[in-house]
Formats: C-alpha cells, structure tokens, sequence
C-alpha cells in the first residue's frame, strides 16, 4: 500500500510539473515527488525483508488444513480452520486417534499428550490406554469422575420404529435367539439386565437408543421398592 501511494504521488507530481504553468505549483509538485520516492523507497525495503522470512507450513492432524507459521512451533497452537489445538512436540505434529465414546457414540480424538479424555458432545470421561512406563499426571479435581458403587437393573420401556435393528442389538447384547428378544420386545417394559454399574447402564443405553430403544435404569433397592 505504501508502494501504490508513493507510485500515485510520483504520478501527479509529474502531471503538475509538465502543467504547472507560472510555477505556482511548485511547492506542491516538490513535496509530492519526495513522499513518491519515500513511499517506493519504504516498499522495496518492505519488500526485501519480507523474503527473508521463512515459513514454516504445519498441516493440522484433525482436518488437514495447512498452518504458515514464522518459525517452528515449540507449543500447542490453534488450528486456522478448525480451532483445534494442534499438539506439537519437539516442533512436529503428534499424530492423534479417534475414539467412540460409549455413552453417545460421537467420535473424539486424542493424542498421547492427552491427559484425560471428556466426550466433546456428553462430557463422560473416555477411558483411553496408556503406557505403563510413562511417568502418572495427576489429574486435576474437575475431572475426577466419581465410582458409583450401586447397582443398578437395566429396564426397556419402549421402542421406535427401528425394530429389526433393535432385536439384533439386544440378541447380541444379551446372547438370546430372536424369538427370545421379540416376546422381550411383546412383554415391555421389561427388565433387561440386573446388578450391573451405573457406567455399564449408561453405556447399554447409549447403544440401544441408536436404535430406538427407550432405556431406563435405576439402582436395586429402588427398583424393589
């Protein structure tokens, strides 16, 4: 911009100079041709010091978008496209993985500079698997997730229009042939499983209410009562 204004100075000051008539114009031509000369000036010296600047193009491992960057990364950065901190180690891009969430089945990524993985969609805590030899991270209070110690019956209270899918998921969840599981579906709400975690029910009802399958659990005792 400073080389178009000094290329625009120059411009009219040579227009005014050839009409400049008795000269009044004088002053005027002077200091516009100086402000052309500085502004070119400046450009070029802009121009060659932006050449010397390297690049350094990090593509990013979540959507492959590519990062220009000044000088190597020596940390996690925010993708341009995606907002996603881009996990950097020693200046390179750790690879990073997906992982279903068990609960709501959304796909989450995760590289092995995670140190605790919340779904980004129900914010459970993924289990993820660890190297042994690495050195433990204490994991900071808000993340800690409380073991419910109850136990809990699975109920089936209801189901949509995806049947077919439905059977077949209970048939595997449960180990029952298709007649067993239809006479289930007939007698509902039924119970489905008994004296499992709280963690177990939640992800069993995240499974089947993929398939349309109305999913209710409560602790044991209650149940009973």
């Amino acid at each position: 911009m400073i080389g178009i204004g000094g290329i625009v100075s120059l411009t009219v000051g040579g227009l005014l100079t050839r009409y400049r008539g008795q000269g009044y114009l004088n002053g005027i031509i002077n200091v516009l041709i100086i402000l052309g000369v500085i502004g070119i000036g400046v450009a070029v010296y802009f121009a060659f010091q932006v050449r010397k600047v390297t690049t350094h193009e990090i593509k990013c491992p979540y959507c492959e978008e590519p990062n220009v960057l000044v000088d190597t990364p020596t940390e996690d950065f925010p993708c341009v496209a995606c907002n996603r901190m881009i996990p950097i180690i020693d200046g390179k891009t750790v690879p990073v993985s997906q992982v279903r969430c068990g609960y709501c089945n959304e796909l989450n990524y995760y590289s092995e500079k995670t140190e605790v993985l919340l779904c980004e969609k129900c914010n459970h805590e993924i289990p993820i698997a660890r190297d042994e030899r690495a050195p433990s991270k204490k994991i900071p209070a808000a993340f800690v997730v409380v073991e419910d110690e109850a136990l809990y019956e699975l109920q089936l209270v209801g189901q949509g229009h995806k049947t077919e899918e439905l059977i077949q998921a209970l048939q595997h969840m449960l180990a029952l042939n298709r007649n067993q599981v239809k006479n289930m579906l007939n007698e509902m709400p039924v119970t489905v499983l008994t004296g499992i975690t709280r963690k177990k029910a939640e992800m069993l009802k995240a499974q089947l209410s993929i398939y349309e399958g109305e999913v209710e659990f409560h602790p044991m005792e209650e149940a009973r009562r």
